[in-house]
Parts: structure tokens; sequence; C-alpha cells
């Protein structure tokens, strides 16, 4: 069996977040084989004011990664990742290249699972039947309708929340206040959740952590910019009981092994779609695991749901709120997440389809693809 086509397609995901992004594109990549089979994987990439770099991601899978893919077996996910990288790190390096990756490994896992008939999760050794969660939703709000919504997400069954708080979008003085509004609408017994985006100094931090003192806030997210490790080992030293969570926007197993060993996170939140796919995340949640630090990976539990269902070290899976502002178009047509609720909070049940379980939307994917 040889892979026989590599393509393409890009569509505007239309979810604009206040702090990141005017919009966002999905870029889906598709796997062929010359005896029928396909795979689909996919990547995101934020729309700025300045511009997208969704049409350079595309050209480079088209071109020089299907160039080096064509005519290999796709089930030798581990061989093809290192010719990928090998061949191609003298031209793109970090977080570019190894988003370009993660698209095409992504469809050779979705692949091997089709093959065998099995999800991804059977495929890396395991099947965790409930899978924790916490409840991202946002929350690009006035205190007040924070704590609204914050209470009804608990009510629903939710018992760990994110919220946000990047600057210069929230305020120092409005970080504090809908922290205070959570935790007042829902109580003691929910963990709550911050998420800076990189957007402070060390020092804001440990400011913003000592006034958050009153308010339990289990953990703060990406304090500092991605490259100021210094910066996450200062703040952490001085968290007290809040613990610090990073990495989604670092790529790659040696970014990771700078972090951890520097003792700058207390969970790693690798992506797979910034380190390189699942084959790479694999090594990254190996080398955290061996250091004894718990990995939350990076939204999509279209994807995380097997991660977590294979490896206990998985402590829980980021889960989007439906109908959050984060939430764009439905361009992938699956079964929805069936949802159990338990002391712990809202947990998904492991998905059984084979490979990721995932398809497109035909209907959704016509609509909103970009003719390019």
């Amino acid at each position: 069996m040889k892979i026989s086509e590599v393509t393409v397609r890009r569509f505007n995901a239309g979810v604009a977040v206040p702090d990141l992004s005017v919009g966002r594109e999905t870029l889906v990549v598709e796997i062929r084989t010359d005896e029928g089979h396909s795979g689909l994987g996919f990547i995101y990439s934020n729309v700025a004011a300045h511009g997208t770099a969704g049409d350079m991601l595309a050209r480079y899978i088209r071109v020089n990664l299907r160039n080096l893919l064509l005519g290999q077996n796709p089930l030798h996910t581990e061989s093809i990742w290192r010719l990928m990288y090998q061949s191609t790190w003298r031209q793109v390096r970090g977080r570019f290249g190894l988003m370009c990756l993660s698209g095409v490994d992504l469809a050779l896992w979705d692949l091997k699972g089709k093959i065998a008939g099995v999800p991804v999760c059977d495929l890396l050794g395991g099947r965790r039947e409930h899978i924790p969660t916490y409840c991202t939703a946002g929350f690009h709000q006035e205190p007040d309708k924070l704590g609204q919504s914050a209470a009804k997400l608990v009510k629903h069954g939710h018992r760990a929340l994110k919220l946000r708080a990047s600057f210069p979008a929230t305020s120092l003085k409005d970080a504090v206040a809908r922290v205070r509004a959570v935790r007042e609408a829902v109580g003691p017994g929910v963990k709550i959740m911050v998420d800076v985006n990189g957007t402070w100094t060390a020092d804001i931090a440990i400011q913003q952590l000592k006034a958050w003192e009153p308010y339990d806030v289990y953990w703060l997210e990406e304090p500092v910019p991605v490259d100021d490790i210094p910066g996450y080992v200062k703040v952490r030293s001085r968290a007290g009981h809040t613990r610090i969570a990073g990495g989604e926007n670092h790529a790659g197993v040696a970014e990771f092994r700078q972090l951890i060993d520097a003792g700058a996170v207390d969970i790693a939140q690798p992506s797979h779609l910034a380190t390189g796919g699942l084959t790479d995340w694999l090594k990254v949640n190996a080398y955290a695991a061996a250091r004894s630090v718990p990995v939350s990976p990076w939204q999509f539990p279209e994807v995380n749901t097997h991660t977590a269902a294979a490896f206990p070290n998985v402590m829980w899976i980021e889960y989007v709120a439906p109908r959050s502002e984060l939430q764009g178009h439905e361009l992938f047509k699956t079964p929805a997440f069936e949802e159990v609720i338990t002391e712990e909070g809202v947990c998904l049940k492991t998905p059984l389809l084979p490979g990721f379980g995932f398809a497109l939307d035909e209907e959704v994917a016509g609509r909103i693809l970009i003719r390019e």
C-alpha cells in the first residue's frame, strides 16, 4: 500500500476572538492510498488584522511535503515523520514547519485507524471509558454576565471552568473583577482557571496572583510570553497554591524539554496542532510523564479524547462550551460528544468510530471553502 495523493483545502472557520484574532482558517489535509483508503487531518491558522498565513501553510504541504509523501507506506508514521522533518528543517523550523507536519501526521493516524477498523486510542494502547474535562467558554463578557454564564455551566455539571483575561483586551482591574464574579457565582467547590495568552510580564503575573488569593485560582495559563522561560520560573516560584500551566504555543520536544527541565510549569499543555501532530505529541507526553508532569492537552477533543483515553497522565482535556464564541462553523460532521455527569464534573465518553471519527460536512464545506 502506498500514498497516492495529498490534498489541502482551506476553509473560513469564521471565529473572531477579541484578544487574539479577527478570524480563523481551518486547513483540512486528506491523504489517499492506491488501495482506496483515505484519512483526514486538520490544522488551524488564526487570521490577524495584518493578514493570514493559511496560504503559505497550504502551499508547503501541497508541494514540499506532498513530494516526500507520494509512494510512502502510510502505516509507517514514525518513518514518515522523520523523513518530513529531516528533509525540511533547513527550509522551515519551529512552529510553522511543525504545524505543516501536524496536518499530515493527523491524517496518517486517522488513516491507520480506519484501515484497522478501530479508534486511534486503541492504536495507542488504551481506552479509558470516561474522559475528564474542564470547560472553556471564552467568557468575553462583563463580570456580572460572566458570573451568570459560569453559574449555568456549573448547574449543567461542570466542576472546572476557564476564563480569559488577556491584556490589553482585559485590564488588570477587570481581570480581578472577572475572577471575583465567577467565584461568587459558582461557590467554593469549582476549580477556576485563567488564561492570559502570554500577555503579562512576570511581575504583573505575581501581582495578579496576589490579588486573586481570596478566590482560589486553580491555575494561571501562559502568564508570560512563550519564550520567557525565566519569567515562567519566576512566576511559578511565587504562585503559592496556584498552578502554572503552559505549552500550547511551544513546538517540538526540545522546547518542552526546556520548559519542563527548568521547572517552569506544573501542568504541560502540548497541542497536536503546534508540535508536529500525534507522532511528536506522543514524545512530548512521554517526556512529561517521565518527569512526573501531568498533561492537559490544548483544545480539540476530536483528537484529545483519544490521547486522554490512552494515557493516565492526561489529567483532563479542554472542552469548549457549546454555543461559545470560540465555536466556529460546524465543518466536521461527527457524532455529538456524549457527556457523562460525575461528581468530578462533565466527562466525555471515549469515541468508538474508526480513526479519529470525524468527517467533513460537505454542505458546510462548500459554503465556507476559500476559493484559490
